[in-house]
């Protein structure tokens, strides 16, 4: 993710901050001061523009609900994948161009895009959606966490014996699965569970893991599909909401997650306003509505619904489960890269 062209746009980003600062008298904005003002000038904008990674199917399902409750809102929804899309958005509004009025920001250019002055606020989330915890919010209150991955252990629900269902992260050392499981070598499951176990515990894990010689591979998607087909039996460490995409589109599949303690929860959709955005009162009132309870139900659907949402799908998995969350915050996005380098040098990898 750091790459050339990454600290490249750093550079960029502080020598052009002074400049991007005539800016503002040709992007003045007027937010309203409160929900019921800025709802009366969401619906006077009547339209407004959305960047994320979200697939076109995931889409209706995430707005449906805001739609039907503001129906003179037009949601226009553009699919951006990678830090190469955001790091181009950065560089148009450093060049006072803005395409989007709110986007998902990856969390490594969080820092550059407040630095830029390329984004509206600081907004009062947590005063003007009250219901919305108050972990979504960056401290600095420009971003908003719509979107949560939960790392979980999946299996093959019609191979693994009843009796052998994992049920915590220590199942996945048993040398009944020695040769017989996955592992994904971007270790972002176990960099997670290092906020609640330290770095010391972690390591020891993995390197017990190792010893236990999973199937090694990089990303998901195969080893996803793999499992649906019967083809290995079990994933320690795998994205709750990409199995239940695979769900989604055939229920018929056996797969299953277990929600072992702890639950490793990161941000995985981050939303921030921009500044000069045609439509900044829409992208305030979307933004705070699908970070709500009842946006997040939507996000729920589609297995990305924030843990904290009480009464929420992932909310209910988690307290069913007994388990405690294990949550990387906006706080705690500089210390992954280095557990990351850590874990992968145990297992004699090279971090990418």
């Amino acid at each position: 993710m750091r790459s050339f062209n990454h600290k490249m746009l750093a550079m960029v980003t502080t020598g052009l901050v002074g400049a991007f600062a005539c800016f503002d008298s040709a992007w003045s904005q007027t937010i309203g001061k409160n929900l019921d003002e800025i709802t009366r000038l969401a619906l006077k904008e009547g339209q407004v523009r959305f960047a994320s990674a979200l697939r076109d199917d995931e889409v209706d399902l995430v707005f449906k609900g805001f739609l039907q409750k503001y129906p003179k809102i037009k949601v226009e929804a553009d699919r951006v994948r990678g830090s190469n899309s955001r790091e181009k958005m950065l560089g148009e509004a450093i060049a006072g161009v803005v395409e989007y009025d709110v986007a998902d920001i990856s969390s490594e250019l969080q820092d550059n895009f407040v630095k830029a002055g390329a984004l509206a606020g600081p907004v009062q989330w947590r005063k003007l959606f009250p219901k919305i915890n108050q972990r979504q919010v960056s401290p600095d209150n420009y971003f908003v966490g719509v979107g949560f991955g939960a790392h979980v252990i999946a299996y093959n629900s019609s191979l693994v014996p009843k009796n052998r269902i994992p049920k915590n992260w220590d199942d996945c050392l048993d040398p009944y699965w020695k040769g017989k499981f996955v592992v994904d070598t971007r270790p972002k499951t176990f960099a997670g569970l290092a906020l609640a176990w330290g770095e010391e515990k972690t390591l020891h894990y993995i390197k017990r893991l190792k010893d236990n010689r999973p199937i090694w591979k990089r990303g998901q998607t195969e080893a996803l599909s793999q499992l649906a087909a019967g083809e290995i039996a079990m994933i320690c460490g795998s994205y709750y909401q990409s199995l239940q995409r695979i769900l989604s589109r055939d229920p018929t599949a056996k797969l299953a997650a277990a929600f072992a303690s702890p639950v490793s929860v990161g941000i995985g959709e981050a939303l921030a306003v921009f500044k000069g955005a045609k439509n900044p009162n829409a992208a305030v009132l979307l933004t705070g509505w699908l970070a709500s309870p009842e946006g997040q139900s939507g996000y729920d659907k589609i297995g990305r619904g924030s843990p904290f949402t009480e009464g929420g799908e992932k909310w209910k998995l988690i307290k069913a489960a007994n388990a405690k969350v294990a949550f990387r915050g906006f706080e705690d996005n500089a210390s992954e890269e280095e557990i990351i380098k850590k874990i992968v040098a145990v297992w004699g990898f090279t971090a990418k």
